[in-house]
């Protein structure tokens, strides 16, 4: 490979799935890197959602040329456009070669469930070539953009062994179609769902297994019924039944809730069930010792803490290995992996930290005069000392340097509070407006974490879940979950060195090394990116003090603040806002027969159908139904034949 730049782009180009809002892809993002000999560098990476302001951005584009002029404006601070990339991939529509993909290494396994398990095993390359890891992928399902027409893949998770470099990539069992058809069922997202179940303490009195063999076919049907019944059966619990068939509806939440924390309970348990019959399928089928093994979790389903923690501590593997990004966010990092492994064989490249997103850099520019400028009392250079006396007071905004890349917010786009009371998870949850029994996470150093956890190891990413001593809970009430556990970050100089000095000045005033964070961001809201958008949030949450790069700006007058919601970014309204004018002309050139949107988007999304032309009438038809009978087998679309369609 030549050295240079090179673009991994997880996008949409596509005139259909524009002008009907379909997503085909969800969470798009692009990372852009530089090859110099055998080091590669992630010089950005960039999530859509940050930059749009619409949660889980999947909106496609319509065409090459808007694609390219929207790449190009992200380029341009480089002094780049996407014709100065060596190669381009992820994307066809985009992508200048067609080899970076893994259905020819791995027919029967997902290209983007290769994807997600080489954005893990890959994120510090001195450990996979010269140490052992254990890997899994396991997401919710995967998108179809780069798998061949016509072509089913037979697997939808994987996992590997890597021996020094040696690298065996075979199928596993993934809870992830689980917890799909439980937050579509019940209509709440995984992360509220996961919380519900651990804060409630009403639960199951009967069990209800749910196993599965790897190699077993229509596999999501199966799991559809299942979840479907475990909900019936759940919905179907009077106040009769109590102590028979669960222990009793717990008098902090809604019957709604109760229930709803019962069948996740359910689908919780199954779900570390099926990831320990992984490990044990591997340890038993290949005599290793776990304990000379890293563990690498990626894919949606690594955001389960208490899974990932379950592991760890069952099998005491040697260390922990996943990026921050380990959902779809991650897909560009993980394309570029997989690309450079089978393009070079071997490199060298470390993610060290989270902060690869985009960097504020002129923060006087909105602090100074404008818009904002009667809003502004004060600016102040950075004093840790003061910044820990403001947290004590009441809950900050931090907005620092570069954005963490992935769903959590690490340290650099955060709201921080003093955990020392149970008030403030109650602020915090009245801020964003979640359910007050929305659990808030610890930053805690990392030195300290051996005297306020158990069992506990780094966790720089927030993907791990530990118990709270029993003589240090009652100190920090805010973190605790009803089960005295905590999803933690641990946090080092090198990582992050202002929050840390943050953190250590705290720890002198109060003798916790402990702070709340909780994502900078509104419900249903993006992580926020630009420093504008946080004077928008701390003036419409009555917050008194942010930090902007270090600098302590306390706000007034926030009851003159008119805006009550969010801020658009208007930068890039041009790239993704529907006309409707446009809408009805393409949709004559690529739609002319009317096919409904719902239809359109399973037609999208399985390869076998994607392939039929339903621009001519027979194509129309065929697609119309072969939908139909999909949706009549509980969307069980594998062998279809459509040639007499």
């Amino acid at each position: 490979m030549r050295d240079g730049y090179y673009l991994a782009a997880y996008l949409v180009v596509n005139k259909l799935a524009y002008a009907m809002d379909i997503s085909v892809r969800h969470d798009h993002n692009l990372s852009l890197w530089k090859k110099t000999g055998e080091k590669i560098e992630l010089v950005h990476y960039w999530e859509l959602e940050r930059l749009t302001r619409n949660k889980g951005h999947y909106r496609a584009f319509k065409d090459v040329v808007s694609a390219k002029k929207f790449i190009n404006t992200l380029l341009n601070q480089y002094d780049l456009s996407i014709d100065d990339m060596v190669e381009v991939w992820g994307t066809p529509e985009l992508a200048t070669c067609s080899d970076y993909h893994s259905y020819t290494e791995y027919p029967s396994i997902a290209y983007h469930s290769v994807s997600h398990l080489f954005s893990g095993i890959l994120t510090d390359s001195k450990k996979f070539y010269e140490e052992n890891i254990i890997g899994f992928a396991v997401d919710g399902s995967p998108d179809v953009v780069v798998e061949p027409d016509n072509e089913w893949f037979e697997y939808t998770y994987c996992g590997c062994i890597v021996n020094r470099g040696q690298i065996n990539i075979f199928p596993v069992m993934g809870p992830g179609a689980l917890w799909q058809m439980a937050t579509f069922s019940l209509k709440l997202r995984e992360g509220t769902l996961m919380a519900l179940a651990n804060a409630s303490k009403s639960e199951m009195l009967i069990d209800y297994p749910f196993e599965i063999d790897i190699s077993e076919a229509n596999v999501l049907d199966r799991v559809n019924n299942y979840v479907e019944e475990l909900i019936a059966a759940v919905n179907a619990l009077e106040l009769k039944d109590e102590g028979v068939l669960f222990n009793y509806f717990d008098p902090s939440f809604t019957i709604e809730e109760n229930k709803i924390s019962m069948v996740m309970k359910v689908i919780q348990k199954r779900s570390i069930e099926m990831m320990d019959r992984n490990v044990q399928m591997i340890v038993n089928q290949y005599g290793l010792d776990p304990s000379n093994y890293h563990l690498s979790m990626s894919g949606g389903y690594a955001l389960n803490c208490p899974t990932n923690s379950f592991l760890m501590n069952k099998y005491r593997f040697k260390d922990f290995i996943a990026p921050p990004c380990v959902n779809d966010s991650g897909m560009s990092l993980g394309i570029a992996l997989y690309a450079f492994y089978k393009k070079m064989g071997k490199f060298d490249f470390t993610l060290e930290h989270a902060y690869h997103g985009d960097e504020e850099f002129d923060i006087a520019q909105v602090t100074e005069g404008g818009l904002y400028s009667k809003f502004i009392k004060s600016v102040r250079e950075f004093d840790p000392s003061q910044a820990a006396e403001d947290i004590i007071e009441s809950p900050i905004v931090w907005l620092n340097g570069r954005s963490e890349i992935g769903p959590r917010a690490l340290g650099n786009r955060s709201i921080i509070v003093d955990p020392r009371s149970g008030m403030a998870k109650d602020k915090l949850n009245i801020i964003k407006q979640r359910q007050w029994w929305r659990p808030v996470a610890p930053i805690v150093l990392e030195e300290h974490m051996d005297e306020w956890f158990e069992d506990c190891y780094p966790s720089p990413f927030m993907l791990h879940t530990f118990k709270i001593k029993e003589d240090k809970a009652e100190q920090v009430p805010a973190v605790c979950h009803l089960d005295q556990s905590a999803r933690i970050q641990t946090m080092v100089e090198s990582a992050n060195p202002l929050l840390t000095s943050v953190l250590q000045a705290f720890y002198e005033k109060t003798g916790v090394p402990i702070v709340c964070n909780t994502s900078l961001n509104d419900n249903s809201e993006p992580i926020i990116n630009r420093a504008e958008e946080a004077i928008n949030f701390a003036l419409r949450k009555n917050i008194k003090v942010i930090y902007l790069n270090g600098k302590r700006v306390e706000l007034q007058n926030h009851e003159h603040y008119k805006e009550i919601k969010p801020l658009d970014n208007l930068n890039w309204l041009e790239f993704f806002s529907r006309d409707v004018t446009t809408d009805v002309d393409i949709l004559a050139e690529v739609n002319p027969y009317g096919i409904v949107r719902n239809k359109l988007s399973m037609y999208m999304n399985h390869p076998q159908l994607k392939s039929i032309d339903i621009t001519s009438s027979r194509g129309a038809r065929a697609v119309q139904r072969a939908v139909t009978l999909a949706y009549m087998t509980s969307k069980g679309i594998k062998k279809l034949n459509y040639a007499d369609s």
